[in-house]
């Protein structure tokens, strides 16, 4: 369901307060902590959602430059790179520099998001994601939504794993 563009602005702010206040939560000692069969440490988050911030910048900024549809691109081995990141978590102090990164992609999706005339806000264009064959009709709408959903979907995974971490601390201590 598209949002009003100011509502949709407002909405990711709000969202990615959410998930570094679930990730605040986290004790430096948990951030590596990484339940059998998960894909992501607690710490992992950071690494994983500032992938995802990366790589919707980059089709917000295609779709704000008005042009017609176009297929993904993100640079080789980064998506793989963070997925290593994100298995491994953070060390105590990596957190701080993931946290100013998330926040400089966080203002740069911002800014690229205010540029976009509110009359081209909800405007569809096709979108090939990845090797995709079928392109994914796509708006600055669809993606600030998904950005949010991203955001607020890892604050109860957070909640869960960080609730794990400390119930095996205290079976073990």
């Amino acid at each position: 369901m598209a949002m009003e563009k100011g509502a949709a602005l407002a909405d990711f702010d709000r969202s990615r307060g959410e998930f570094v206040d679930a990730m605040g939560a986290c004790p430096d000692e948990a951030l590596s902590y990484l339940k059998a069969g998960d894909i992501y440490a607690i710490g992992g988050f950071f690494p994983h959602a500032n992938w995802v911030l990366k790589h919707y910048s980059r089709v917000l900024d295609r779709l704000a430059s008005g042009g017609t549809g176009f297929r993904t691109s993100d640079p080789p081995g980064e998506h793989e790179a963070a997925n290593r990141r994100a298995l491994a978590g953070l060390q105590p102090d990596e957190r701080s520099a993931e946290l100013v990164e998330l926040d400089a992609l966080h203002k740069q999706v911002l800014a690229t998001a205010a540029l976009i005339p509110a009359e081209h806000w909800e405007s569809k264009v096709d979108v090939f994601y990845g090797d995709a064959a079928d392109a994914f009709p796509t708006s600055p709408d669809d993606v600030l939504g998904w950005l949010r959903d991203h955001y607020r979907e890892h604050v109860p995974q957070c909640a869960d794993l960080l609730a794990e971490w400390r119930s095996g601390r205290a079976a073990t201590g």
